[in-house]
């Protein structure tokens, strides 16, 4: 059973969160960056020794990163160029060069939580946030057990973590979405799921902002160019992409009782947030940019609900709308000078809230295989 390895591990996941949590709470804002960047260390360095189980996707992710490892580039740009997720193989040959095993998780939870601490310490600096508020928002999003998806599935979070940098810069921040199609391409080119995020982003991009019918029609014109041009220059690519995408939400059946119940629970939480941000927006006004932000994570949520059938879209996709409330929490507490929505019972609430999912996820959830070593 391993139990004292993974106890162990355990222990350690939860003690250095209370202390990130602790020491965003009573340093200044200043020292933010810092504190993320070394929680981003230490959740490497945990990614670094991660023993995975033999059902773990890392544990057969491994040997085929050898495998691409030892491939001669040239060999390996022919099989790229054959492959739905070429830059998943890149990724693996680079990384498979070293013949560290330990690399695949530690590089791939470093970018990961880099990319999604990157919109967390944005959000606290665009709304103003109290430390105390922030530190709370942190404990809730660790308190899933993410880390686990992302260092044993790899690829799915590791496209999704950059996904979320730019809707969030474009919906919050109001950076055009041009500028950041190489990223969606580049998503989409890890894995079918980010091929698949970006279109659902990409659908909701026609509504969005759009006052005018023709406004909508520019950016429906736009969206079939771009289709147009993929038709042209990457038609087998995108038939490939197309068969594993269908093959990613319809049969790749598998199933977590508990993670389900962890998933739902985050679901409905996130609903409710979205519910006291807009109901905050119509009463007091203001944060105007994150008005697409709302508006796409309920239309995800919806998304989610309509899948939730299937366990690992609403799994892997439950994680993603957990990263876009991220800026929304944030902004709820910022407003707590300007409207009596958000109060100490709610903060409470929030933060029992999160030892709850903290605790399903440490004793039924995936963090349950969390292990640094076997006797």
């Amino acid at each position: 059973m391993n139990v004292t390895e993974r106890l162990f591990a355990l222990t350690l996941y939860v003690l250095v969160l209370c202390i990130i949590c602790y020491l965003i709470t009573h340093l200044k804002r200043n020292y933010l960056s810092v504190v993320l960047f070394f929680y981003t260390l230490v959740l490497s360095i945990m990614s670094f020794f991660y023993v995975p189980p033999e059902g773990a996707d890392l544990y057969r992710l491994v040997p085929i990163m050898h495998i691409w490892g030892g491939m001669s580039f040239s060999k390996l740009w022919g099989e790229m160029m054959q492959s739905y997720a070429p830059l998943n193989l890149l990724y693996m040959h680079l990384i498979g060069k070293t013949n560290i095993d330990g690399l695949l998780p530690a590089i791939t939870s470093f970018i990961f939580y880099s990319n999604i601490f990157y919109v967390f310490k944005r959000s606290v600096f665009h709304f103003n946030v109290r430390t105390s508020d922030a530190s709370l928002v942190l404990f809730f999003f660790m308190s899933l057990g993410v880390l686990i998806e992302v260092i044993s599935g790899i690829r799915t979070m590791l496209s999704f973590s950059f996904i979320a940098v730019v809707i969030y810069k474009e919906m919050v921040e109001g950076k055009s979405v041009y500028r950041h199609a190489f990223w969606y391409i580049a998503a989409s080119l890890i894995h079918p799921a980010g091929l698949v995020l970006t279109g659902i982003r990409f659908s909701y991009y026609v509504f969005e902002k759009s006052k005018t019918n023709y406004e909508r029609l520019t950016k429906i014109l736009f969206i079939l160019i771009t289709v147009a041009g993929i038709l042209v220059f990457g038609r087998l690519y995108l038939l490939e992409s197309y068969d594993k995408a269908v093959f990613y939400l319809l049969e790749d059946k598998f199933s977590y009782f508990w993670e389900y119940v962890i998933g739902i629970i985050s679901l409905l939480f996130v609903m409710y947030i979205l519910r006291l941000v807009s109901k905050s927006n119509r009463l007091q006004g203001g944060f105007e940019s994150q008005r697409n932000l709302i508006g796409f994570s309920k239309y995800l949520s919806i998304l989610l609900i309509i899948f939730s059938i299937e366990y690992n879209i609403f799994h892997r996709f439950v994680i993603f709308l957990s990263i876009m409330a991220i800026p929304l929490m944030l902004s709820l507490f910022a407003k707590q000078n300007q409207t009596n929505i958000v109060r100490g019972n709610f903060r409470r609430f929030v933060f029992y809230l999160s030892c709850l999912l903290l605790l399903l996820a440490c004793s039924r959830g995936n963090l349950t295989s969390l292990k640094f070593f076997e006797f």
